[in-house]
């Protein structure tokens, strides 16, 4: 299954030690906007940068191109940024899922009837099919809390959801 992934939810689940195991359930794609913005965490030795480079040069994620005009006109009509509108306007071409947590990249999405989830998400659901454990789910959410801007409540939700999948 193909996912559509912006820099910012791709940055926080290779900080949160998740991606690689989300890559062994799901084909990533990253738009050519998105790997740019990634890649310049490169210069400053960002962990997650010489990661996402690596798994490049590994195939094991696939660079593609988006609609260059779709792109322009979701930056427009939703006032957000360039990587997220490729991500999105990919997603509405390709009619694949996007995984974002940029706000006006989840209200795109939305309106645009796009199949959605973010990083909160994928780790909820790598725990529910047995592909981490609870204390890496919950190790990693505490990590989304350091690293993302969520709302408190947003990651006590994924907690909470995590505790009673477990019972």
């Amino acid at each position: 299954m193909d996912i559509v992934i912006d820099s910012c939810t791709g940055i926080l689940i290779a900080k949160a030690s998740v991606i690689e195991i989300f890559l062994k359930n799901y084909n990533i794609l990253v738009t050519t906007e998105v790997y740019r913005e990634i890649l310049k965490g490169k210069e400053k030795l960002f962990k997650d940068a010489l990661l996402f480079k690596k798994l490049k040069e590994e195939n094991k994620i696939k660079i593609v191109k988006s609609d260059n005009i779709l792109t322009k006109k979701l930056e427009l009509d939703f006032n957000m940024g360039e990587g997220e509108a490729s991500v999105i306007a990919l997603g509405i071409k390709d009619k694949i899922i996007v995984a974002t947590d940029n706000r006006q990249g989840r209200k795109a999405a939305e309106i645009n009837n796009l199949p959605l989830i973010g990083s909160i998400e994928i780790i909820i659901s790598l725990f529910k099919k047995n592909k981490i454990d609870y204390e890496k789910a919950i190790t990693s959410l505490k990590i989304l809390k350091e690293e993302g801007w969520f709302s408190n409540y947003l990651i006590e939700k994924g907690m909470e959801d995590i505790q009673n999948e477990r019972s």
